[in-house]
């Protein structure tokens, strides 16, 4: 580490957050578009959105349109501990900024869909392949080897991305899908390709000295298997499996269950829409409060929040959706970013693409399964009352395993001045 960056380091540490968040400007707009326009938040926040109209036009049940985010899961399972390696080798910049590219054209092809149903399936599988770079995998990474002392509120400005595009998306787009969603899959395309270039453009290139340097910590890294062995990764990757379940089906399902409910359209989207203000706010708030107490306390109260909300729905019924659409947004605004936080503090950074992509692939599996699982119990019960009840259990669950994570291990000297290169 040359005396040069040691100085630097030192005098961020001096200046303070805020200096760290001023250096990193660009790469921090650049995730924080990213994340908002890709794979993980444009589609899901707006899957729910077309569900009324795709079961209106074909004749599709929701199980089998639920079944998309499934199958996307389970593609995500697969391909993000391999993004992962390959921008703990090669950087984010490019990677990412190809697949938010295809995922701007996967849009403009949807916007031409017509029956069969195995058509819609088979285009909405390959967005998943061609656009697995654009999730949080690559983007937290870059927040996360550029801030230390900011790293907790970086991530959630980055991550709140997401939360602008779970609140713009049902006040700007709902009435406009129920008219035409073709014309919105056309749009949302169109936004995507835009975002691909400004990531391409902000995003720091890999300079070759780094490059050089990303090569060889993944060589002189822990070996990932026994990594994953570990009680402390058994309790992570339980732990945000749990809290998808219990929260990625409620948000896709939340307009229809309030649809269900004789709740009128524009009112379903209106509600929804406070899951983005919500999310922002706890991504931000979340971010905030990790960098100054222990982070899965943090989580645990959070998760709790959720469960209230969610109890509240249960038991007022559509009086009460705006208490579950605050407490929902809240939680689904801290979870990558504990996620994220969480496996840079317990681990090196040099395997974080890595550990991350299997968290974060476990997580999406969850978050895919959970709207199937709903739509299962939706079908069997005639109504959301189990599935906000199971909810309600697994994020109790969630909570008392992060109640009593370990605590976070001393990190040397030189691995924190790695955060600065």
């Amino acid at each position: 580490m040359s005396e040069t960056v040691g100085g630097r380091l030192g005098r961020d540490q001096v200046a303070g957050p805020g200096a760290e968040i001023l250096r990193g400007w660009r790469p921090l707009t650049a995730a924080t578009i990213g994340i908002g326009l890709g794979i993980a938040s444009l589609p899901f926040y707006t899957f729910g959105l077309f569900i009324p109209e795709l079961e209106a036009e074909f004749g599709w049940s929701r199980s089998q349109i639920s079944s998309v985010l499934f199958i996307g899961s389970i593609i995500n399972i697969i391909l993000s501990p391999l993004i992962g390696l390959v921008v703990d080798r090669y950087g984010v910049r490019i990677p990412s900024a190809l697949s938010l590219a295809a995922l701007g054209g996967i849009f403009m092809a949807l916007s031409a869909v017509g029956q069969p149903f195995t058509s819609f399936l088979l285009l909405s599988a390959l967005m998943y392949v061609l656009a697995a770079a654009s999730s949080p995998v690559s983007f937290t990474r870059a927040v996360n080897e550029r801030f230390d002392r900011a790293r907790g509120i970086a991530l959630g400005i980055a991550l709140a991305g997401a939360g602008l595009v779970a609140f713009l998306a049902p006040q700007i787009l709902g009435a406009q899908i129920a008219e035409d969603w073709r014309a919105v899959y056309r749009i949302l395309g169109i936004v995507v390709l835009v975002g691909a270039v400004v990531v391409g453009v902000l995003m720091p290139r890999s300079r070759g000295l780094a490059r050089a340097a990303a090569r060889k910590e993944v060589s002189a890294a822990p070996r990932l298997a026994p990594l994953l062995r570990t009680a402390l990764f058994g309790r992570l990757a339980v732990t945000f499996l749990l809290l998808a379940l219990a929260l990625g089906g409620m948000s896709v399902h939340l307009v229809p269950l309030l649809r269900d409910a004789g709740v009128s359209a524009a009112s379903a989207a209106g509600t929804a829409s406070l899951v983005g203000v919500a999310l922002i706010v706890g991504r931000l708030v979340v971010g905030l409060l990790v960098d100054r107490f222990f982070a899965p306390k943090v989580a645990a109260i959070v998760l709790a929040v959720a469960a209230a909300g969610f109890l509240a729905l249960l038991l007022g019924g559509p009086d009460l959706a705006v208490v579950a659409a605050i407490g929902l947004g809240l939680s689904l605004g801290g979870e990558v970013d504990v996620m994220g936080y969480l496996t840079a503090r317990y681990y090196d950074l040099a395997c974080y693409g890595r550990l991350f992509g299997v968290l974060y692939a476990i997580f999406v599996v969850g978050i895919g399964a959970s709207p199937l699982l709903i739509s299962w119990l939706r079908s069997a019960t005639g109504g959301y009352d189990i599935a906000l009840v199971a909810s309600v259990g697994l994020l109790a669950v969630a909570s008392v395993l992060l109640l009593t994570a370990p605590r976070f291990p001393d990190k040397s000297t030189a691995e924190r001045e790695e955060v600065s290169v």
